[in-house]
């Protein structure tokens, strides 16, 4: 019998080598057993942690939102290409990101109560599970 040290410092081949080498009597039942196992482990299906998808969402409508400001700002359905004066390109940039952040703002807002009230219904259902 070697030691632990011993079959640590062996490669993967010798390994083999000695392994196929060896008498080695296998429990009667085992395959059995196994079969069972990986069975049991097919049918139970493991506990899984809901997926918080309201903040994607959140921002899946904020995104949206932002695009049909920037595609309908100033109500004409028009956009405006190019500025002459880069203060007031930068503005214009300023005033749509601020824009944009208040509608983000609204929508992490609005998931953050839908979240809460969704919680409860989650525990219910994962209780029945």
């Amino acid at each position: 019998m070697k030691r632990i040290q011993d079959i640590e410092k062996l490669q993967e081949e010798d390994l083999e080598t000695v392994a196929l080498g060896e008498d080695i009597t296998i429990p009667a039942g085992l395959e059995d057993r196994i079969k069972a196992a990986i069975a049991a482990k097919e049918t139970v299906k493991p506990k899984t942690v809901p997926v918080r998808w309201i903040p994607y969402a959140a921002f899946a409508v904020a995104a949206g939102l932002a695009a049909m400001v920037l595609i309908q700002h100033n109500g004409s359905g028009k956009l405006q290409d190019t500025f002459d004066d880069p203060y007031l390109a930068y503005a214009q940039v300023e005033a749509t990101f601020q824009k944009i952040s208040d509608k983000m703002a609204l929508g992490v807002d609005m998931a953050a109560k839908a979240e809460q009230t969704a919680e409860r219904p989650m525990e219910i259902i994962n209780k029945i599970n």
